[in-house]
């Protein structure tokens, strides 16, 4: 008899006993906003180059149980509609964000539930149902412990979150949900250095393989594949190899955590929405060419995450400039806006935005780190040639819960990204059918509604 595996049962148990009904009205509606978000998202990436590449091999895969790929008629095995799906919603880097010791995209995860619901045909209770709990896990993992910091990529929490909620999804049985748990936990250790550096194309994908990888473990424990026992406490489990002590004593706790997720308004990484707010509102009061110096003062964080390595002051990627705090800042004094275009049309190669950049310092406020994550501060301080000093603070920015978007500003926002693609009519369209998911009596009906022509 193999010792029981408390890590490992308390997830189970959480995943199994969720139910609709326990969903308080707030985080019911809290997740209707982000799955608007994250389809407008995914429609926004619908025609980047990994979106294409995900599209491309995700057709040529043909199953008898199948799911659906976002924007496409087509239909594909499970694990390859969430690979395509994620890797549409992570494109632009404009889903939502959370953060507790590290930072992972929780939308990233409806690209996974979503395939495994349509596959299960599951009606719109058990997909939100579903939704809870890849949020609440992913979210109370990185709450616990920052695995980045030990050198791995947050992905490995995903993948083991997207297994347990496509599980829910599929409606497994108990001993299927351990081993879907099991065989994702074991098996799917991501390295970090997927975001050191000048970052490539897998930046965007990776999150998108955790959610394959999920998926197939829980097919393979749907098939019968017992997964490794102490899978977490084990003497070679997680616990001891990658996170060291995981505290799960907060898991499922009111409200849940999908209430309070942060949505973003420009696409690029969470920590440097700040930076870009205050960045517009420093163009309202001086010209670029006016300035002679820029200092960015925010927490040890940003700094570390948006300027440290040498590639992000002289970005040659979409993914390294959408992670460099000094081009962001630069291109939304330049631009006054930041889009999914800035990036396509490589702005971070124009010299105006190079010399913008020289001029830009970076510096840590010794009390703006002490009240991270609190306080998301940003002060920008611009001396102008003239001599003049303008100074804008930004403490939360856009989307986060002390500054939330309105439910009219998420609809501004999929009106906006997916308009383009597929017309208005079918925009209302889907926000009316969004709005009453839990009606619905089929998830599978959303790949009709946004097929795109």
């Amino acid at each position: 008899m193999n010792s029981l595996d408390l890590l490992e049962d308390r997830l189970v148990t959480f995943t199994q006993s969720q139910q609709f009904s326990g969903i308080e009205p707030r985080v019911l509606h809290a997740i209707k906003l982000r799955f608007i978000d994250t389809i407008g998202c995914a429609l926004a990436g619908y025609n980047e180059g990994p979106a294409k590449i995900a599209r491309h091999l995700a057709a040529q895969i043909r199953s008898t149980v199948e799911a659906g790929v976002i924007g496409s008629a087509g239909k594909s095995s499970p694990e390859m509609a969430a690979f395509a799906n994620t890797t549409m919603i992570r494109c632009l880097d404009l889903n939502d964000d959370y953060f507790g010791k590290d930072g992972p995209h929780p939308s990233d995860l409806i690209g996974a539930v979503l395939a495994a619901a349509d596959a299960a045909h599951a009606d719109g209770t058990w997909f939100i149902t579903s939704v809870a709990v890849a949020y609440e896990v992913l979210c109370t993992l990185v709450d616990t412990v920052g695995i980045r910091e030990r050198g791995w990529d947050y992905v490995t929490y995903s993948s083991l979150a997207a297994a347990l909620g496509a599980a829910k999804a599929f409606k497994l049985s108990q001993s299927a949900l351990r081993d879907s748990l099991s065989l994702a936990v074991t098996a799917n250790v991501a390295l970090g250095q997927t975001r050191l550096g000048e970052l490539s194309i897998w930046k965007g994908m990776a999150s998108a393989n955790a959610c394959r990888n999920g998926i197939f473990a829980c097919l393979l424990a749907q098939a019968g594949v017992s997964g490794p026992y102490l899978s977490f406490e084990g003497k070679s489990g997680f616990v001891q190899q990658i996170s060291g002590p995981l505290d799960l004593s907060r898991l499922g706790a009111s409200p849940l955590r999908a209430g309070i997720v942060y949505l973003k308004k420009w696409p690029v990484f969470y920590s440097a929405q700040a930076s870009v707010d205050a960045a517009m509102k420093l163009r309202e009061k001086v010209q670029p060419a006016e300035i002679k110096s820029l200092v960015v003062e925010s927490y040890k964080r940003l700094l570390g995450r948006g300027a440290t390595d040498a590639e992000k002051w002289a970005p040659k990627s979409r993914e390294t400039a959408d992670h460099s705090v000094p081009f962001c800042v630069a291109v939304a004094l330049l631009d006054g806006d930041i889009t999914s275009h800035t990036f396509d049309s490589e702005r971070f190669l124009d010299q105006d935005a190079i010399e913008l950049m020289a001029k830009v310092t970076l510096r840590e406020d010794p009390a703006f780190t002490k009240q991270y994550p609190a306080r998301w501060n940003c002060r920008l301080v611009a001396e102008t040639v003239a001599g003049v000093r303008h100074e804008i603070h930004v403490s939360y920015p856009k989307g986060h819960p002390e500054n939330p978007f309105t439910d009219t500003e998420v609809e501004e926002k999929f009106i906006r990204l997916a308009e383009p693609l597929i017309g208005m009519a079918r925009c209302r369209a889907f926000l009316d059918w969004a709005w009453r998911l839990e009606e619905a009596d089929n998830i599978g009906k959303l790949f009709s509604l946004l097929a795109i022509p």
